[in-house]
């Protein structure tokens, strides 16, 4: 009986003797309860130590035993890659033994790793990266023409790891990982179960059999999720941890595996660049106006991780990569839990991961999978007071250049949250206790902007999105607000998104659009006939089967994304500015101010907007924002104890409420469209699930094509001819009598010929309307055809 009260005092912080102890190592970190002695804060941290079940009394005999075991085994399984068996052994081990091996070197304490578990596999990436950019770089001067294979590869890894080891071998006892904490991995991790059931349901769904196994890992994940967040104190640190990585994997995974090639838009350009890097063996610095091509996160490390397991580049994609990004959710639980009760910071991974942009867009941007990922550990290396300066700075340096070589878009964000947060920090000192200057933050900053200004500009010049934004800054300024129609309040609601216009509205708009733009198109005399105008597409979503449910749930969710925009700002401003508020929660204040400075901009600016989307602006922010939302929660219930039941009742609804929503899942018992995760249909299917004929008509039309010709592909055509052609020239989007260059191709996927349904995008406006078939068999040839992609010419 007295575990169950301590614990239940820990959860709802300032009530009774355990108010102080529910954030070990900081004191308590609620708001208005309390402010510890240092002595307090010592005993503290001893106390998280604990929650960890390490033992820091207990050291290993053998500490290097470990790593080098690891060694041995790289360069045993290796050569063994045919076999399933070894690959699947392989990638954890490449993403573990080298982040053992740079996190010792770099003496970040054990303690620091424990509560940290993302340090690890985002210390593995930064050595897998430097050690495949330096073999890549040195093997030609030795003769390698092809440094990007097997062999160079995994002497060049060994080497490296030798001798950071052998570094490394005076390394304080301090910086031992407490392995200890694993105590009965069985037990702590059936979890995992749940990312396997959602792969199966990918697969049938690929197969073409029902969604039942889909909905059911949906149905899982969702209930997981709340039963985590409600029965959070009675768990150790591991199982809840592990319950959000499996929750996390189980729905990336429920898009990333769906289809016969990768899911999405952008990855179809990664593909591109990771299938030229992968079958060329090597990789070239200078990549004018090539943003994809200059990340090492889908060129060099998708290669190396390819080369040393034998998985194929797509599985890279497709199965590595969001077992990687799946760790964003849990740093963010991590980085909670220094200010937050266990389940308080459960619900802060919790509002991550239901967000769509997380499940649905992560799986499609490869490079902001990693970049992502090494973000939020290098925001938790900025605050992390467990190592001293010189440990933390290098930390915070490599990671940072790590995050600069693997997306441009996440530096850039990251370069701004660091400068805002820092000149807020120093504002906010002159009148609350707190540093004038974090100085990792400011290193980070300019190691950021100063690697961000070598690697694009000077390195790679891959600087053309940076030249775009200026450009479009100097034309129209911030643009704020640029579709508010008069109702600023529905605008800010629903962001700065492209206007879409009626099928005749388009015809219009497009035709005057390419007269101006494009005067090289040279349709053909027959285009303006009356029957061959756009006609509307027939919408094959189905109907909602229960309209006032419907409606309810979408009313929900506006108000449960709304509230939590308003609990990050409030949260934001509590701590950064309330008088009684430890050090570290200040800082995540202050970030999490930044932040919402930062989302603010997003979401008023046109400009800034068509830059970077605000819903993955909003999503990365979740870092710090998560902790922000969750902090007036407990508060709460610690001041009103009649709250508490309430409190946890609207916060698990909301959370199933949202994340059943977004994922589809709602649809399935009210109607309505399901994306690719539950359906082999709809508007989602038809974007981003490629086909292996769609390719091989692609590929044809490729080799068919002269270079310079012009080739139409429309929205749904252009992302499956990317993965084949990559950035080709003259290839144009408009599907439509008007625009048609009567001497081009024109390449047609499986939803244009088989849904009848074709989409354009150009110039800040879009349409959907029927595919002009009767137009092209009129006037072209059939060039290709294997029943579901069909290519036009005359």
């Amino acid at each position: 009986m007295e575990r169950g009260r301590a614990r239940s005092a820990r959860d709802w912080p300032g009530t009774g003797e355990a108010a102080a102890r529910f954030v070990p190592g900081y004191g308590n970190l609620a708001p208005g309860y309390g402010n510890p002695s240092e002595a307090a804060d010592m005993t503290l941290r001893q106390e998280n130590v604990s929650s960890w079940d390490a033992n820091v009394a207990t050291k290993p005999r053998r500490p290097l035993a470990l790593p080098i075991t690891g060694l041995i085994l790289l360069a045993v399984l290796t050569p063994l890659q045919e076999y399933w068996a070894a690959q699947v052994l392989l990638v954890p081990l490449l993403l573990i033994i080298p982040g053992i091996i740079l996190l010792r070197i770099l003496r970040v304490p054990g303690e620091a790793v424990a509560t940290n578990p993302v340090y690890l596999p985002s210390a593995s990436l930064v050595l897998l990266m430097s050690s495949g950019l330096a073999v890549d770089l040195i093997g030609p001067h030795l003769g390698i023409t092809q440094p990007l294979r097997m062999l160079p590869l995994l002497v060049g890894l060994e080497i490296v790891c030798m001798v950071l080891l052998a570094c490394s071998v005076n390394a304080r006892p301090e910086t031992e990982i407490p392995w200890d904490s694993l105590s009965r991995p069985a037990s702590q991790a059936w979890p995992l179960i749940l990312p396997l059931l959602g792969a199966a349901g990918a697969l049938r769904l690929n197969s073409g059999h029902s969604d039942h196994v889909a909905v059911i890992a949906l149905s899982a994940s969702v209930g997981l999720l709340v039963v985590g967040f409600l029965l959070a104190p009675k768990f150790n640190e591991i199982v809840s941890a592990v319950i959000v990585y499996a929750t996390s994997l189980s729905m990336l995974w429920s898009f990333s595996l769906r289809g016969d090639l990768v899911y999405g838009f952008d990855i179809a350009s990664e593909y591109y660049a990771l299938q030229q890097t992968a079958q060329a063996g090597v990789w070239h610095v200078v990549h004018p106006g090539d943003a994809y091509g200059a990340m090492l996160s889908v060129t060099v490390l998708p290669t190396e991780l390819h080369a040393l397991t034998g998985i194929s580049t797509l599985l890279v994609f497709k199965v590595v990569y969001p077992a990687i990004a799946a760790l964003f959710p849990v740093a963010v639980y991590s980085l909670s839990r220094r200010v937050l009760a266990r389940r308080w910071a459960f619900l802060a991974s919790g509002l991550v991961i239901m967000q769509q942009p997380f499940y649905q867009e992560f799986p499609a941007l490869a490079r902001q999978e990693i970049a992502t990922v090494l973000f939020v550990a290098l925001v938790s290396a900025i605050l992390d007071a467990t190592a001293t300066r010189r440990t933390q700075w290098a930390l915070v340096s490599l990671l940072s250049l790590g995050m600069v070589v693997s997306h441009y878009s996440t530096t850039y964000l990251a370069i701004t949250l660091f400068a805002i947060a820092v000149v807020l920090q120093f504002a906010v000192s002159w009148f609350k206790r707190v540093a004038r200057v974090n100085g990792a933050m400011v290193l980070a900053l300019v190691v950021s902007l100063t690697a961000a200004f070598l690697w694009y500009g000077t390195l790679t010049k891959s600087t053309s999105n940076v030249s775009q934004f200026v450009v479009a800054t100097q034309q129209h300024g911030l643009n704020l607000l640029p579709n508010h129609s008069g109702n600023l309040l529905k605008s800010y609601l629903q962001g700065e998104e492209t206007q879409e216009l009626s099928a005749s509205q388009y015809q219009k708009y497009i035709s005057s659009y390419y007269a101006a733009h494009m005067p090289y198109v040279t349709p053909l005399p027959q285009a303006d006939l009356p029957q061959y105008a756009l006609q509307p597409a027939v919408d094959p979503t189905p109907s909602v089967t229960w309209q006032l449910g419907a409606s309810v749930v979408n009313l929900a969710t506006l108000l449960i994304q709304q509230l939590t925009n308003l609990l990050a700002g409030i949260g934001a401003l509590v701590l950064a500015f309330r008088r009684k508020v430890p050090g570290i929660a200040r800082q995540v204040g202050i970030v999490a101010l930044a932040g919402m400075v930062i989302l603010a901009l997003v979401r008023v600016s046109g400009t800034i907007a068509e830059a970077y989307n605000p819903e993955r602006a909003f999503l990365q922010m979740m870092i710090v924002l998560g902790a922000a939302v969750c902090w007036l929660l407990p508060g709460l219930g610690a001041r009103w104890k009649l709250t508490r039941p309430a409190i946890l009742t609207v916060c698990a609804g909301s959370l199933a409420v949202f994340m059943a929503a977004s994922s589809g899942l709602s649809n399935v018992l009210l109607g309505g469209a399901t994306d690719t995760n539950l359906a082999n249909s709809f508007g989602d299917y038809q974007d981003f699930d490629m086909s292996a004929p769609e390719i091989a008509s692609a590929t044809w039309l490729n080799n068919a094509a002269p270079p310079g010709q012009i080739i139409y592909a429309d929205y749904y055509a252009q992302l499956r001819l990317t993965t084949v052609v990559g950035d080709r020239p003259a290839v144009l989007g408009d599907i439509t009598p008007e625009t048609l260059d009567q001497n081009s191709w024109v390449y047609a996927s499986r939803t244009n010929i088989v849904n009848n349904i074709a989409q354009s995008d150009t110039g800040g406006y879009y349409a959907i309307y029927s595919f002009p078939k009767s137009f092209l068999e009129a006037y072209f040839n059939t060039v290709y055809t294997n029943g579901t992609s069909e290519v036009f010419h005359r």
